[in-house]
């Protein structure tokens, strides 16, 4: 696909001028979990926007208020902001997402491209477009996961539906979705923004355990966050000098984990370290594999709004712990302490680091040329040297199930094998 053109300032496209004659508004929204550099996207966007005398506002709880309040419900300063030049300088300077962030879900239910002709299931999607056009939004740009992509696709197909009946709408799907994740297992992009600062403050955190580790003559076992794929916990036990990472992508042609069979596998690797002198070690753990228990435990486990599983509901790091203790004592006739720890939630929100300032400038800008030369039902991605481009989201959706496409760690590949290739298990390969 071909690079996104510039338009220099002084140019207007067709669809800046329509923004601008028929006085439309552009909106951002943040849904899903935070990640380190959103405001940078905000910021990105919102002055190339402002530039061009377009104006932007930014809705507060990505869709918790516009799925069910009244159109003129919505409370300037309380559901939504005017963006100016000092909202987003004050924004780049806080670590904290200024719009705030929710996990409001107004596609829930929806399941295959039938489902969006139906009226009861799509009632908030539609709601949500009602409120665009009572707020003359002529454009949207989401930032968020999966899920968010998922429902940016749901509200794009609804309203071409939408437009092709009335042509002068205001809102005709004109959106673009900015990639979000720490997890950093989003297809369609090399690196995902927040990924790199926050599994670094996260290995940060995981090596000061490991160093307690060997002062203590213990064993850590940390749960990192990674729902469906291993990097972060990878380059976190990577960074930290852990002794083994247990992902996902271990597991992907298994239906259910026997915790049991998991903690003797990593007990041979304490005696074996044990026999190399060293009577202590670090287990990362990407608390996904939770996803992978038996269904009998996950029935017991809560459900978030998107259907997922509650992670830290599963505490697989402290059942680890008690089962490898018990057999450490029950093999070797010795106690030794297993101590289970999570490290995550404190990662999410830490200032960007260099790389992801580049990435999350440049994906905000990326978001307003796409829409700035009429592109609409895109994600905004980044090639080499942080060329913008876009990818449909046709292209990134099955279009059976509406599911979005995801990118785990290639077992096969070179940052695998760098993984396991620096660990000190003392196994033969």
């Amino acid at each position: 696909m071909p690079r996104i053109p510039i338009t220099h300032k002084e140019g207007v496209t067709p669809a800046i001028l329509r923004m601008k004659e028929l006085d439309l508004r552009v909106a951002i929204l943040h849904s899903g979990g935070p990640a380190p550099g959103a405001n940078r996207v905000l910021g990105g966007a919102a002055k190339q926007f402002l530039d061009r005398g377009v104006r932007v506002i930014g809705f507060y709880n990505g869709y918790e208020f516009i799925q069910d309040l009244h159109p003129g419900d919505m409370v300037l300063n309380k559901h939504y902001i005017e963006i100016n030049r000092d909202f987003i300088s004050h924004a780049i300077d806080s670590n904290n997402f200024n719009l705030r962030t929710s996990r409001a879900n107004p596609g829930k239910g929806i399941s295959c491209p039938a489902d969006l002709e139906d009226l009861k299931k799509t009632e908030k999607l539609v709601h949500i477009l009602n409120v665009f056009e009572n707020m003359k939004i002529g454009a949207l740009i989401s930032i968020g996961g999966d899920d968010t992509l998922k429902t940016a696709n749901y509200l794009y197909e609804i309203a071409l539906r939408r437009s092709e009946k009335h042509s002068n709408l205001f809102f005709q799907g004109d959106i673009v979705h900015v990639p979000k994740t720490i997890d950093n297992d989003y297809y369609g992009i090399p690196w995902t923004f927040g990924f790199f600062t926050a599994a670094e403050a996260a290995g940060r955190s995981v090596r000061g355990l490991y160093d307690d580790a060997k002062a203590t003559n213990c064993y850590h076992v940390v749960e990192l966050m990674g729902r469906k794929a291993g990097w972060y916990t990878a380059a976190a036990s990577l960074f930290a000098r852990g002794t083994k990472a247990i992902l996902p992508e271990d597991y992907e042609q298994v239906e259910s984990i026997d915790m049991h069979e998991l903690a003797d596998d990593l007990l041979r690797i304490v005696l074996k370290r044990e026999q190399a002198g060293k009577g202590y070690g670090l287990f990362c753990i990407a608390e996904g594999l939770a996803d992978k228990m038996p269904p009998e435990d996950k029935k017991q486990m809560e459900r978030d709004r998107h259907g997922n599983i509650r992670l830290a509901e599963a505490k697989i790091g402290e059942r680890l712990c008690k089962d490898l203790e018990h057999m450490y004592q029950e093999k070797t006739g010795r106690k030794k302490s297993f101590k289970p720890q999570l490290v995550g939630y404190e990662t999410r929100q830490n200032p960007p680091s260099l790389f992801d300032v580049l990435l999350t400038s440049q994906l905000g800008v990326g978001a307003y040329r796409l829409i700035e030369q009429g592109h609409k039902g895109e994600m905004v991605t980044v090639r080499d040297d942080l060329e913008i481009d876009g990818i449909q989201f046709s292209k990134l959706i099955d279009p059976q199930t509406l599911l979005v496409k995801n990118r785990n760690i290639d077992v096969q590949g070179d940052f695998y094998n760098l993984i396991r290739s620096l660990e000190e298990t003392f196994s033969q390969r």
